[in-house]
């Protein structure tokens, strides 16, 4: 197996090693009731989708590389490392920690991963770059993987797939979505729009300040009806999951908190 180091300081190259080769199957709790923490191990802003009987899961790797980790189950409990979306997101001294630079907790954010007519797509975005990247394979396993990047960087975005048009949906607090080309090479011009003006509210009056805005979106058609899924915190409150849900995907939207706890964080 080859391990792609680039960018990765050597203390991270050790515990990259440790995470590939003395435990690469986490959450081993097959004879037992699963118990928390499922994974021991930092997996945040968790995408996930299930494609027959394997679920596959993308998180973030802020500034770590490679990037977009990628993970399968067969239960949600005993989860497997199968690879990662990329290797560096670009040929930068920051991303690569060159010249004494860096680019912590501004390398790739959040995820999407969706499955769409046979094709795997994991996006992300980097405000290093000021881009957002998508990337698509056949083989979620094995690759390989193609890329494509575009400007601007979209916040905690969620792809969308519906028919023959392909959305994007992302922002703090105020929520839009865009339809991207075909190609998936950039933004299809005049099509951005308002899907929530404040996705906060369920938590947060209008007019309070501080704590953080509804973001890191994932967005879904169930049964007819458009979901989307935000976390925010509250200004002396806690983490919070909101839901919006339409009959239609420009809405109208209605909200509601669905969890609080101390320690949720954005996913789907």
């Amino acid at each position: 197996m080859k391990i792609h180091v680039t960018g990765i300081r050597r203390s991270s190259y050790w515990v990259l090693l440790l995470f590939l080769f003395i435990n690469p199957i986490y959450g081993q709790q097959k004879d037992q009731k699963a118990k928390n923490p499922i994974i021991f191990a930092d997996v945040p802003d968790l995408s996930m989708i299930r494609v027959g009987d394997t679920y596959y899961m993308s998180s973030t790797t802020m500034h770590m590389n490679p990037g977009l980790p990628l993970m399968k189950s067969k239960d949600l409990v005993n989860w497997e490392m199968v690879g990662y979306g990329h290797h560096t997101l670009a040929a930068m001294d920051e991303l690569n920690l060159d010249q004494d630079k860096n680019t912590y907790g501004r390398g790739s954010w959040a995820s999407s991963l969706r499955y769409h007519q046979g094709t795997y797509y994991v996006s992300t975005f980097a405000q290093t770059t000021g881009k957002t990247y998508i990337y698509s394979t056949q083989d979620i396993e094995h690759g390989p993987w193609d890329r494509k990047e575009f400007s601007p960087a979209l916040h905690d975005h969620s792809l969308f797939f519906e028919g023959d048009k392909i959305y994007m949906i992302w922002g703090g607090g105020k929520i839009n979505m865009v339809e991207l080309l075909p190609d998936l090479s950039g933004i299809k011009p005049e099509t951005q729009r308002v899907l929530i003006e404040n996705a906060t509210l369920p938590t947060t009056p209008a007019g309070v300040q501080g704590g953080l805005p509804a973001e890191g979106s994932q967005f879904f058609k169930i049964n007819g009806k458009y979901y989307l899924f935000n976390i925010s915190w509250p200004p002396g409150g806690m983490r919070s999951v909101i839901v919006h849900r339409a009959d239609k995907i420009d809405g109208p939207y209605e909200g509601r908190v669905v969890l609080q706890d101390q320690g949720v964080a954005q996913g789907d």
